[in-house]
């Protein structure tokens, strides 16, 4: 019966929101769902949120209002100012360093805003740069409420006095991005999608299904180092490199993000889809628009990028060679200057 079915295409749609690309087609909702082992982690995550429990002291403390540098340390040469704003009953936890015209980066699923550290000081040498957690995630604060992650942008916005800006996310981040785009056009000076997720866009390969596979048995162990070195092993690594052949140091960074992120992430039921999807609109995107690229990222990923490209009015692609998902942290300075010399044209 329909009603019985509900909770887990809701598990479905959560998990598909942490992989980064939502809204799967009703044939791969069926295929989901008959998924045993998802349907056993529907009952871990969401009925017994144990796993979210033994997460939640991993999770950063946040002091409000205070300054801290990009790095997170106190840093008197540096600092950053940052704080809490409220939307609806949730907090979203931000900071912002420079001055100049507002660029916003949005990071991926299950990890925050640290992702961007190699980019924040850089950046606010020319722009007044901001970076948040969105809902769900580092030290924002949740509500249970309806909510759609552009919604949530718009408001921190606005209430940090901004009315237009140059707007980067990676993953997740630039599925809302995107969504953002065609939501408010009038808040996107450009459009800088990292290896994105895109609303509307059904996940087909084989790579991306062994993942949910694996990811759903880490929460039914409740296991939570095999669920981030599942996340690690797809969207570090990728899946056409060794843990070995990967920096380790950026592997460790992701890691310690996502241990007190993951479960935060995908035991919360997740917000509303752009309505309709960005995967049959994108050719409604008026903002100049630049893809960055791994070249062995997921395929999922590679495909979504080349839709972009095909259907954004001038649209153009850059390929960072060598690297998977995380491509602003394992080549930043190479990212850096691909971002920077984009923006310098426009």
């Amino acid at each position: 019966m329909p009603g019985t079915r509900l909770p887990y295409v809701q598990l479905y749609n959560v998990l598909t929101r942490y992989m980064h690309a939502s809204t799967p087609s009703k044939e791969r909702q069926g295929n989901m769902m008959s998924n045993k082992i998802l349907l056993l982690t529907l009952v871990v995550v969401l009925s017994v949120g144990g796993f979210e429990t033994a997460l939640a002291d991993t999770t950063r403390k946040a002091t409000p209002g205070s300054s801290v540098a990009a790095d997170g340390n106190k840093n008197p040469a540096n600092l950053a100012k940052s704080g809490y704003v409220k939307v609806g009953r949730a907090k979203l936890y931000y900071e912002e360093l420079g001055e100049g015209h507002p660029f916003v980066l949005i990071h991926g699923g299950g990890i925050d805003l640290r992702m961007w550290d190699q980019q924040f000081e850089v950046f606010a040498q020319r722009y007044r740069v901001i970076r948040y957690d969105v809902r769900g995630h580092g030290r924002s604060r949740s509500g249970r409420e309806e909510y759609s992650d552009e919604d949530d942008l718009r408001s921190l916005l606005k209430q940090l006095g901004v009315e237009k800006a140059h707007v980067a996310g990676l993953s997740l981040g630039g599925r809302i991005a995107i969504d953002f785009a065609l939501q408010y056009p009038e808040m996107v000076s450009t459009l800088i999608p990292v290896a994105p997720g895109l609303s509307g866009y059904a996940i087909a390969s084989e790579p991306v299904r062994q993942y949910f596979a694996d990811l759903g048995a880490a929460f039914a162990a409740s296991d939570t180092e095999g669920a981030v070195e599942v996340m690690l092993r797809a969207w570090t690594d990728g899946p056409h490199r060794e843990p070995a052949e990967v920096d380790p140091a950026v592997r460790e960074r992701v890691r310690a993000m996502a241990r007190g992120g993951i479960g935060r992430f995908v035991s919360q039921a997740g917000g509303q889809v752009l309505d309709p999807p960005a995967f049959g609109r994108l050719a409604e995107i008026q903002a100049p628009t630049l893809c960055v690229i791994g070249d062995i990222d997921m395929p999922d990923i590679l495909a979504i990028v080349d839709a972009i490209v095909s259907n954004v009015p001038g649209a153009r692609k850059a390929v960072v060679p060598g690297v998977a998902h995380m491509v602003n942290m394992e080549k930043p300075k190479e990212f850096n200057r691909i971002v920077l010399d984009f923006l310098s044209r426009q």
